[in-house]
């Protein structure tokens, strides 16, 4: 059944919530001179899909033609249910009760021929359609709301019942009184009966022949003459398919009726077992479709498959993807809330880029080594900083000029300049700046030598 209060388009199929087609009244037109219309050899008129049920009263007219032979235009006649798509009439109901139908003796002039059924205080038993004909498929009666003259009628399961109405075949309902023509019909379809893609029990449906009668009511609705075994008499009967002619085909493709290409013979025991599919037990599968078992996945199966389109993938445990590199859409993979690696923007931790030219953060801390090729600031805030011992002995600004002692000496011939090419200061951690014997400390113009950087002691020089 449907969803209440969602969208048609949720629950078992898309026919739910249906407004039902008017039946107090329905008429059929067909062409009354056409052979393919009316057979004078089955006695049979052609009506597709017509809406008429085993019983049922009907009002013949020849549209200003001419009669049908055996036929007078204006009477009531009953209807034989023949196949999906044709029906015999009876002189009465008693007739139609015994399948003996009126002979069509000739067919008719004009094109415009009807039959008509409707409330007439005399008719119980209505096929409800929706959408201009459109067979739905239900088995309760609560599955329909149905109002007479405004007044909503009682549902009841079985076709036991003092009042209201019952439903007698998929898509047959049966009043307890018959409506007449001043009745106002009202209904609505709450929602369809969902096919079952277990058939419960493998139904088993009986009739018997009698030498004239090639339709059959079945049970429930077989999808196809594939899905029923039929026997007569215990042998099993061939089904017409693939453009074979067998001894039976379910009628229309899809419907709860099948018709035999040759009546069955009077008394002939007719068995139609629904197959579908068999219910699911606790051996292996052999298959998915026609299972045998229950349809599971251990932990030792593995699937291969092609593309899946899926809203939400939820995995609890490690999920491994390809063996080298994983393309993901949409330029940006967010994990938590720390950590977003983005394809346009580089890649982003937190709110800081990395990328070829450059790494952006607020703080690094680190209690191993960092290895840089160069260091660009002035330094001011460095602390804890301790270098390795490199001699003063080049000119060139590359080279920061420090010792790991208090004291240096200055061996060579030695000129200071900085880099810039405006003046500034020179900084140098040690106390004191020995310049050996002969050799020379040069401090170019406009610069200033500031020693000893951490303490500010005074040099000594």
């Amino acid at each position: 059944m449907p969803y209440l209060g969602n969208q048609h388009i949720v629950g078992d199929s898309v026919n739910n919530f249906k407004v039902l087609d008017d039946i107090s009244s329905f008429t059929a037109t067909f062409d009354g001179s056409a052979t393919s219309v009316v057979s004078t050899t089955n006695d049979t008129i052609k009506v597709l899909k017509h809406r008429f049920v085993q019983g049922q009263r009907v009002t013949y007219n020849n549209g200003g033609g001419s009669n049908i032979g055996g036929l007078t235009s204006g009477t009531a006649y009953y209807v034989i249910e023949d196949t999906a798509h044709t029906i015999k009439l009876a002189a009465n109901s008693s007739d139609a009760a015994s399948l003996t139908a009126i002979n069509l003796n000739a067919v008719g002039g004009g094109t415009s021929h009807t039959l008509n059924v409707a409330f007439d205080g005399v008719n119980t038993k209505f096929r409800i359609t929706h959408g201009n004909g459109n067979r739905p498929r239900f088995h309760h009666a609560t599955q329909l709301s149905i109002a007479i003259n405004n007044v909503i009628q009682r549902p009841n399961d079985s076709l036991t019942f003092t009042e209201g109405y019952a439903v007698e075949i998929r898509d047959i309902i049966v009043f307890k009184t018959a409506p007449t023509v001043d009745d106002i019909f009202f209904g609505s379809l709450t929602g369809e009966t969902r096919g079952r893609f277990d058939i419960q029990e493998h139904v088993i449906d009986t009739h018997t022949g009698d030498g004239s009668t090639t339709v059959f009511n079945l049970s429930q609705e077989s999808p196809n003459s594939q899905s029923i075994l039929v026997t007569l008499n215990g042998v099993v009967q061939h089904p017409t398919t693939g453009g074979v002619t067998g001894s039976y085909e379910v009628v229309g493709g899809s419907s709860n009726t099948i018709e035999f290409t040759t009546a069955p013979a009077s008394g002939v025991d007719i068995q139609i077992r629904h197959l579908g599919f068999a219910g699911a037990t606790s051996s292996a599968v052999t298959g998915f479709y026609g299972r045998t078992g229950n349809v599971g996945l251990t932990s030792t199966d593995h699937i291969t498959t092609g593309d899946i389109s899926a809203r939400n993938i939820v995995a609890t445990g490690i999920a491994t993807f390809g063996t080298n590199s994983t393309t993901i859409g949409d330029n940006v993979i967010n994990v938590g809330t720390a950590l977003t690696l983005g394809h346009t923007q580089g890649v982003q931790f937190h709110t800081q880029n990395l990328h070829s030219q450059g790494f952006e953060v607020n703080q690094i801390n680190a209690s191993g080594i960092i290895t840089a090729s160069s260091f660009s600031g002035d330094g001011s805030s460095l602390t804890g900083v301790t270098q390795s011992d490199t001699p003063l002995a080049s000119s060139t600004p590359s080279t920061i000029f420090y010792e790991s002692d208090d004291e240096t000496t200055v061996s060579t011939d030695t000129t200071l300049t900085r880099t810039s090419t405006n003046s500034g200061v020179i900084y140098t951690k040690f106390q004191q700046i020995v310049v050996a014997s002969t050799k020379s400390l040069i401090v170019d113009a406009g610069e200033t030598l500031v020693v000893d950087a951490y303490g500010l002691r005074t040099p000594d020089f």
